[in-house]
């Protein structure tokens, strides 16, 4: 058979299957529908419907009950409260009734029973519940047995109509799990179905498509494993013979390519692979100006980059002159492991302004043309802002291994963004301190202090916890600026300052709130805690400046707490200001509480 007519005949079978295939899925989709259709629009409502009036049925008989026992216990106790009981089971009952006759009215088998169980409610209802309750106590006794004969005939009627209304569930629950299953054997019919005609038709596929295909993929298989020959045959269908011949030519082509494209990609490959590094990394650390996360970043990206085991990056400290390492804390800058500039790698580093090796002996040779090291163990990069050392990044390795000079450039321009992302983060950090401590006496100032109470108070007025304030102005300071001058003035603001910041625990916060008058936010202190800390405060002050210079220097001191009837931190620093004026009219050093503090304990209440 030639290849045309082996195409036709193939033609003819995948258009006999599809035909096959397409009346096999009609019949299937008309059964599945018709039997869905039986069971969602016939049984299925009705096993709904049986469902609701089961538990209408259940409803009806819980507030008959309700009734029965209510009605008994008012009998036997006059206790208007068990009415509650009765009246709301007379309540319940019709909802339920009408909910029964509505799922079952209609159901010629269950209306007998129905009717036989209401007519046993009405007499229950007219024969002893309504007469029962204005019943005297002597017929109480007799009201109850006759009530007890009445209630019990209701309950036969109730039990019947019970069975019948559980046997008709089960009958058409059965009738539903029929349903599903007749869909289910119509649904594995076709699927046995389609499988047979699917076995026929690879039988009749294989020979004619799938042997040549198998030879192809193979060949393909070896091309992509790097066996660039042209082997395969020529078998098969004219078409498939005609693609491994132009395989073949592609695959002469491909191997002419890659010989002469090896080298350019490699070197492309690896070019690019540092670019996307250094553009990652600078992407990282630009992205913040929080010195912590920007050395973290740095330190990350180093170690990916040159497969570094330890990095540190070690900070410039302009007035000390010296490299200091911000592992531990970055934005503190502190100096537990310092590296004079003079010495060590990092030092040398940054005094050069050169990038700097540690060989495999611990000698330090600068990156030179000539340099002889073939091997490092660490590397130090200085890190430069303009013609400034800013930092050294200093990167090592376990053991010492060959510093390529693709790794080295790599971290050469790693480190330069690094440089310019650290020393923005430093610069924020400086401008943001700046802008929230007062120069004179490094205490915050006014702005931190306005920030501070407004989420204290609203912690305060939603978790009820206790917040004091406390005031002071240094008495008669004008007078002191004038017969001291201002240096002196200023002087004698610092050591208020600092007897203040000495005083206060690491929960409270000092601030200057202007001129010489200073402030303290208490967190979790009453008034009565706050009293005492501000006549400590106070004895401090008096006795800091007993003798000297500035002898005689005191201060008054107002104490207020936050209240929930005034949640305003404008209303929290008005009433300490009012009670310093106070300490101020009574006499000056002294502590006084606002008189419209509250009650100690108010908060926690």
């Amino acid at each position: 058979m030639s290849p045309v007519s082996k195409n036709r005949t193939l033609a003819q079978q995948l258009s006999g299957a599809f035909v096959v295939f397409g009346a096999l899925a009609g019949v299937a989709f008309v059964l599945t529908a018709v039997s869905y259709g039986i069971g969602s629009v016939w049984v299925t409502p009705q096993v709904e419907r049986s469902r609701q009036a089961e538990r209408a049925e259940s409803a009806a008989f819980a507030a008959m009950l309700d009734q029965e026992n209510g009605l008994r216990g008012y009998l036997m106790t006059r206790d208007a409260h068990f009415l509650e009981a009765y009246s709301r089971g007379r309540d319940e009952l019709p909802r339920a009734n009408r909910a029964l006759t509505a799922a079952v009215g209609a159901v010629p088998e269950l209306a007998s029973a129905l009717l036989a169980k209401r007519l046993a409610e009405e007499q229950w209802r007219t024969n002893w519940a309504e007469p029962a309750g204005v019943a005297s106590s002597s017929a109480a006794t007799s009201s109850m047995l006759a009530g007890k004969a009445l209630f019990d005939a209701y309950r036969r009627e109730q039990t019947s109509l019970a069975q019948a209304l559980s046997e008709r569930s089960r009958g058409l629950s059965r009738r539903e799990q029929a349903v599903i299953a007749t869909r289910v054997l119509l649904d594995l019919a076709v699927f046995i179905g389609v499988l047979f005609l699917a076995a026929c038709q690879h039988r009749a596929l294989r020979d004619a498509i799938v042997t040549p295909v198998a030879a192809l993929l193979r060949h393909i298989r070896g091309i992509r494993d790097g066996q660039l020959e042209p082997t395969v045959g020529h078998s098969g269908p004219r078409e498939l013979a005609e693609l491994a011949q132009g395989l073949n030519e592609i695959v002469r082509a491909l191997d002419v390519a890659q010989k002469s494209a090896a080298c350019r990609d490699e070197s492309i490959r690896a070019h690019s692979l540092r670019l996307r590094q250094i553009l990652d990394a600078s992407r990282e650390f630009s992205e913040s100006l929080n010195l912590n996360y920007v050395v973290g970043a740095v330190r990350e990206s180093t170690a990916v980059v040159g497969g570094y085991e330890d990095v540190i990056v070690w900070l410039m400290d302009d007035e000390q002159r010296r490299l200091v390492n911000s592992q531990d804390n970055p934005a503190l800058m502190p100096a537990e492991t310092p590296a004079d500039t003079q010495h060590g790698l990092a030092g040398r580093a940054a005094k050069s302004g050169r990038i700097t090796f540690e060989g495999p002996a611990g000698e330090v040779r600068f990156n030179d043309s000539d340099s002889k090291i073939k091997t490092a163990r660490a590397i130090a990069i200085p890190l430069i802002v303009g013609a400034r050392v800013v930092g050294v990044l200093e990167a090592r390795h376990v053991e010492a291994e060959v510093a390529t000079r693709e790794v080295i450039e790599t971290l050469e321009m790693l480190a330069t963004h690094a440089a310019t992302a650290i020393e923005s983060a430093r610069l924020h950090e400086v401008i943001e301190e700046r802008g929230q401590v007062d120069a004179l006496t490094r205490l915050l100032n006014r702005r931190r202090l306005d920030e501070d109470l407004e989420s204290e108070c609203k912690r305060c007025l939603r978790y009820r916890r206790p917040l004091a304030f406390v005031m002071l102005d240094i008495d008669h300071f004008k007078l002191f600026n004038d017969s001291h001058g201002h240096p002196q003035a200023d002087t004698a603001l610092q050591a208020v300052a600092d007897v203040i910041a000495g005083s206060v625990r690491a929960t409270d916060t000092a601030y200057r709130y202007g001129g010489e008058e200073f402030c303290i936010v208490l967190r979790e202190t009453s008034a009565e805690d706050a009293l005492h800390f501000a006549e400590r405060v106070r004895q401090r002050i008096e006795h800091r400046f007993a003798s000297g210079a500035m002898a005689g220097i005191t201060a008054s001191f107002g104490v207020a707490e936050f209240s929930v009837g005034s949640p305003e931190p404008r209303a929290l620093v008005e009433a300490a200001d009012a009670a310093m004026y106070e300490s101020k009219h009574g006499g000056r050093n002294r502590v006084t509480l606002s008189s419209k503090a509250p009650v100690l304990g108010h908060l926690l209440s």
